[in-house]
This record gives structure tokens, C-alpha cells and sequence, in this order.
């Protein structure tokens, strides 16, 4: 007898993704810790970092120490989501979600509007130098018609979901890695550096500082959502070679990208004062490397896309449970934040660099509090034994307002204001620092202090019941 064929819908299942911020079941787990380095060298090397890295020499920073802050920032920014992305294979959930277990069920919510911020603006960013890098190459097309044409690829993978997501980024490393490595060597030969770049004068307090934040707010914004991408791991995912393969595969490509950016932009200052970076790539080695890396961050772009969505449907969850696995569910919010980075690339190319460079200075003060809470709790308080179940239901184990996570975050957040350097605040402290913003260091400290104080002196007490599959249970 013929067996019959699949239905229709189970096809598309087979394809694509159908898991949101459910918990991602035994059998569907698949995957390798060393497979987690190519994903996140991936994430790293593209032209945003080399962009990014222009930015340490146009601080006013030369050469040798805008690498040294790029070395230091990204060994620090690299050491705490490399510690969240640990949780994904424990957990089995995204990030943001397995917050409501310091802050609460309703309490967490303040992440959600805040990581989807992020998320559409780098979106946004990224097609702006993706445009920027494709206009480079020739043709009428303007900067917005070519973000609408970029974008299309990008909402095509993030349709099919996290396999192709980990496909793209594994491509990515390989040849955007090759390329970077040719745009370097013809870097070195292309001629001598300026006198004034290769001193080692040593740099101001505040701008050393303010180039290893940058770096550290650039890593730590994959900070709330690092897991979305580890949750499909077995769940008896070696903890420490995953830690190493994710630690490696930021750094590394971060490290790498940055310090081209910082050369070219340093090699070339009259090309990237009118153009960018990016015309510094197109002036050292053709057109053929701007494809290159206008390519270079589809990917980021679908990951943003497909992290952004997870923000809609947790706040969508504090109302409504969802109680099956539709691809329509993760597709369609996905579609939608796709459309309004898009919107806010073709509205606001003209000023990105700046209103990005300030955006992420603002977020590295919002994260970090939360990261020192996130991580003091899964390391340290509850060694990493959680009910998932009870992170969808309000009134569980976990309440609605987790007062301990929620105090230790604000005032952790209200100790940074003094420490604060940003185009929208300078906080009293910074002149007698030199200028310094070590903002991100008091913060952490301490809310992640505060935590540990509050959770040692008044013990969590459960009042409600453990969850199993959604059904309250005795206390597990």
C-alpha cells in the first residue's frame, strides 16, 4: 500500500520554523557548541563593524589605541553574552523571556519595547550601510531603493526561521572572512599609514574609556537576546565549550572587522571624511568587495528581524497564551518589524552614524543593570534551576513583580547617572574622571551587588505552585 503523501501543512513545518517563545521540545533540540562560532564570527564580521571601528579613529583616538580599546572592549563585551548564551540549552526559551524569573511575569515587560529598539535600529542601520555600500558600486539606484531591494533577502530567510538564520551566518564567516582578510593585505600594500597615526601618545582617560564602551555596548546588545539563538541546543550542551565557542566567535570577528575599519579609516581620512569607511573599502580594493559586504549583513538583519519578534509576542503573551506553535505567529510580527526598520532606513539615512553612535550609548546604561541581574541570579542564586513552565503564567513562581530584581536594576540604573558622558547627559562625576564614563562599571556593580544582598538577606519564598506543561502542580 503507497503511504500517503504529507499534508500541505506539514510540508511547510518541514521548512520552516514553527517554534516562537514556546519552549523548544527534547526532540526538536538539535546542534553542536563549535557550530556556535561560526553563527557569532558571522554576526561580527561585516562592514557594520568596520563602520563601527572608523568610529574609534574619528573619537579622536590613532590607530594603536583605538586597537588596544578594541581588544579591550571586546574581551569584556564578549565575557558577559557569552555567559547569557549559556542559558539558551538550560532553558530552552528566549531571553528576555527567562527574565520574568529575576523581574517577574508583568515586571520583565519593560525589556520587551526596549530590546525591540534595538532591534529595529540596527536593522535600520545595517541597510543604511549596506545601501551606502552598493551605491558605492555604480548604478542610479538611490540609498532607499536599495534598502527596499536589500531588505527583501532578509525577510526571505527570517520566513523559513532559525535553520537558515544559522546557514546564512556559517556562509557568512567563510566568505565575508576571505574578503576581509584580501581588503586588509591590499590595505597594508596600498601605502604608509600617516605620521600621526602610528604614535603612541597615550590618549585621554574619557577617550579610551568611551572607545572600550562602545565596543562593550556593541557586544552586550546581543545580550537579551544571545539565547534565542542557543535554545535549540540538547539540553546537556557542554556549558563551557559552548561559553568558549561563542566567546571566540564574537571576539575574534569583532576584533577583526573593528581593526580593519580603524585602519582603513585611519589610512585614508580625506576618503572617509566625505564617504566612510565604506568609500575607503571601494577606494583600497574595487567595487567587488562593496557586493561583498553590502551581503555581509543579511543575516544580522534577519536575526534582528527574528529576535524583534520574539519582543511582540512576549509583550502579546502577558495577555493571551499561546497555545500551539503557528507559523503565522512568528511570521507575521517578524514581517512587520522587518517593515519599520525599513521605514526608519529610508526616513533617516542622512544622520545614522551619529543618531546610531548615540543610541548605542543610551542602551549601554539600560543593559547593563539588567545584565548583572540576569546573570547573578542564573549564576550564582539559582545555579540555573528554573520552572520554564511558570515564565507564561502571571500569579506562578515567579509573580507578576519580582520586587528584588526590580529595585536592584533601578537604583543600579540610577548610580550610573553620575558616571554618564553622552550627547544627551553628562553626569557631574565625569570632569573630575577626565572625562571618563565608567558608567557601565558602576552599574553593574551595583545592581548585580544589590541582587546578590537583597536574594542572601530575604530569600525567595515560593507563594505559588510550580507549573508542569501550563497545569499548576505541588511545588517541585
Amino acid at each position: 500500500m503507497t503511504p500517503r503523501s504529507a499534508a500541505p501543512d506539514d510540508q511547510v513545518r518541514r521548512y520552516v520554523e514553527t517554534h516562537h517563545i514556546d519552549v523548544i521540545p527534547a526532540a526538536a533540540r538539535h546542534g553542536k557548541p563549535w557550530q556556535q562560532i561560526f553563527f557569532w564570527a558571522g554576526a561580527n564580521i561585516n562592514v557594520f563593524n568596520i563602520v563601527l571601528g572608523g568610529v574609534f579613529i574619528e573619537f579622536g583616538l590613532t590607530l594603536w589605541w583605538a586597537i588596544i580599546a578594541i581588544a579591550v572592549g571586546a574581551l569584556v563585551g564578549g565575557l558577559l553574552i557569552a555567559l547569557h548564551a549559556t542559558q539558551g540549552p538550560r532553558l530552552g526559551v528566549p531571553q528576555t523571556i527567562q527574565s520574568r524569573g529575576q523581574f517577574g511575569f508583568y515586571g520583565a515587560a519593560f525589556m520587551f519595547p526596549i530590546v525591540l529598539l534595538l532591534n529595529v535600529g540596527f536593522i535600520a542601520a545595517q541597510l543604511v550601510i549596506q545601501a551606502q555600500s552598493l551605491q558605492g558600486v555604480g548604478g542610479s539606484l538611490s540609498i532607499p531603493e536599495w534598502v527596499l531591494i536589500l531588505a527583501v533577502p532578509a525577510i526571505i530567510i527570517g520566513i523559513f526561521g532559525y535553520r537558515w538564520i544559522h546557514r546564512v551566518m556559517q556562509a557568512t564567516t567563510i566568505v565575508v572572512g576571505i574578503t576581509m582578510v584580501i581588503l586588509f593585505i591590499q590595505g597594508l600594500t596600498y601605502k604608509a599609514l600617516p605620521a600621526s597615526q602610528t604614535t603612541l601618545h597615550r590618549p585621554s582617560a574619557g577617550l579610551f574609556l568611551a572607545g572600550v564602551a562602545l565596543l562593550v555596548i556593541d557586544l552586550l546588545s546581543f545580550g537579551p537576546f544571545v539565547s534565542d539563538y542557543t535554545r535549540y541546543l540538547p539540553e546537556d550542551t557542554n556549558p563551557r565549550r559552548l561559553f568558549w565557542a561563542i566567546y571566540a566567535g564574537n571576539v575574534l570577528a569583532a576584533f577583526g572587522a573593528c581593526s580593519v575599519g580603524a585602519y582603513l579609516t585611519a589610512l585614508l581620512p580625506k576618503v572617509t571624511e566625505e564617504g566612510g569607511p565604506v568609500a575607503a573599502i571601494g577606494a583600497v580594493s574595487g567595487k567587488w568587495v562593496l557586493i561583498i559586504m553590502a551581503l555581509s549583513l543579511i543575516g544580522s538583519d534577519t536575526f534582528n528581524g527574528y529576535t524583534g519578534t520574539f519582543q511582540v509576542l512576549a509583550f502579546a503573551n502577558m495577555w493571551r497564551r499561546f497555545k500551539s506553535s503557528s507559523v503565522l505567529l512568528r511570521v507575521v510580527p517578524f514581517i512587520i518589524v522587518m517593515i519599520v526598520g525599513v521605514v526608519i532606513a529610508v526616513l533617516g539615512y542622512k544622520n545614522f552614524v551619529a543618531n546610531l553612535s548615540n543610541l548605542l550609548n543610551v542602551l549601554l546604561a539600560v543593559f547593563i543593570p539588567w545584565s548583572a541581574v540576569n546573570l547573578i541570579d542564573f549564576f550564582v542564586i539559582r545555579h540555573g534551576n528554573y520552572n520554564v513552565a511558570s515564565f507564561f503564567v502571571p500569579n506562578s513562581r515567579y509573580g507578576n513583580f519580582a520586587w528584588r530584581g526590580l529595585l536592584a536594576y533601578a537604583i543600579g540604573l540610577v548610580a550610573e547617572l553620575p558616571f554618564i558622558s553622552q550627547a544627551y547627559w553628562i553626569g557631574w562625576a565625569v570632569n573630575p574622571l577626565g572625562g571618563a564614563d565608567i558608567s557601565w562599571l558602576v552599574g553593574f556593580v551595583v545592581a548585580g551587588a544589590l541582587y546578590l544582598w537583597f536574594a542572601k538577606a530575604w530569600p525567595v519564598r515560593d507563594t505559588a505552585p510550580d507549573l508542569v506543561g501550563g497545569v499548576r502542580s505541588p511545588a517541585l
